[in-house]
Formats: C-alpha cells, structure tokens, sequence
C-alpha cells in the first residue's frame, strides 16, 4: 500500500521527505527531556515483537500539569487505555500514514472510535506526574515491523516544525 503524500513546501514553508509534517501535540514551545534512541541499555529490559528495544522509541518533552494534549493529525482514535508499566493512561490514534502515540494524561475528553482533527484537544498531562516522568510522545509509518528493535516506532522530530521544540543542551 502506498500513499500520495504531500511534496513540496508544508507549514512555515518547511519541507518533510516522507511528506508527513505534523502539528506539536501541545501548545507552545517545549523542552525534548529523553531524546530517540537514548539510554539503550535501561530499555533493552522492554521487549516487543520478541525483541528487546534498542533505546528509547519515541521523544519525551517536558511538560506541566494539566497542560493540553492535541492531535497531531486528524484520524481515528483506535486505543484508549492504561498502562501502568510504561506509558500511563495512553491514546493511539491510527492516522492514514501510520499511527500516533501519547501518554501519561490526567483527562481524556474523546473517545475509542471518534474522528479527531489536526490540533483537536484529546485530553489533559497528568495533574501529579511521577518524578522522571515526562510527556511520551511516538509514531509508526505504514508499514511497519513491531521486531525491528523500535517497536516499529520511528523518530517523530524531523516531522516537526523547529519553531515547537527546544533541544536540551544542558
């Protein structure tokens, strides 16, 4: 299956190779805390498809309670959850590129199954987050393999503009 994505010049006149730009899922500027790929051998003890990940599978960005959370496509929310291991409260939304990941929130105002729109609020950060915990954020493109030592997960950064993150180089 392959899609006709967009080619050229995207938001703020940015271009993307994969032509998948997304919108930040939250307001503002904010700090990356946990970058892709980082401490590979703390999450080698997480297992996917029968393969333990080869560092962290997504970006983590600092955040506030009860910030909002927004989508960052417009799709359709395929999971609501919890998972208490690693991500919290969660919800996936499948998009026609692949499908979008985020977690730890306090509040969920959509529901499994509901339509969503690039931006729409889907909830709020947790009020009280556990210390060393952050906003987890991650994205798979179609196709994708869940053993390929990501989880089939792929760096979201370059999809986003510059303008809505703040590298830590502290």
């Amino acid at each position: 299956m392959s899609f006709d994505f967009v080619q050229g010049a995207i938001e703020n006149g940015c271009y993307e190779p994969e032509g998948v730009y997304l919108t930040a899922p939250f307001e503002g500027r904010r700090r990356v805390v946990q970058a892709w790929g980082a401490r590979p051998e703390y999450y080698r003890r997480y297992v996917i498809g029968a393969k333990p990940l080869l560092g962290h599978n997504g970006v983590d960005f600092e955040m506030v309670p009860n910030e909002r959370i927004m989508a960052v496509d417009s799709g359709i929310i395929t999971t609501i959850g919890n998972d208490n291991e690693r991500y919290g409260r969660c919800v996936r939304i499948a998009h026609p590129w692949g499908e979008s990941l985020y977690t730890r929130f306090q509040t969920f105002v959509v529901d499994a199954g509901q339509r969503v729109e690039r931006g729409e609020l889907l909830g709020y950060y947790s009020q009280r987050p556990e210390p060393g915990q952050h906003f987890h954020f991650g994205i798979r493109f179609v196709p994708y393999v869940i053993a390929d030592g990501w989880g089939g997960y792929s760096n979201p950064l370059p999809h986003f503009s510059p303008d809505s993150i703040q590298l830590d180089t502290g």
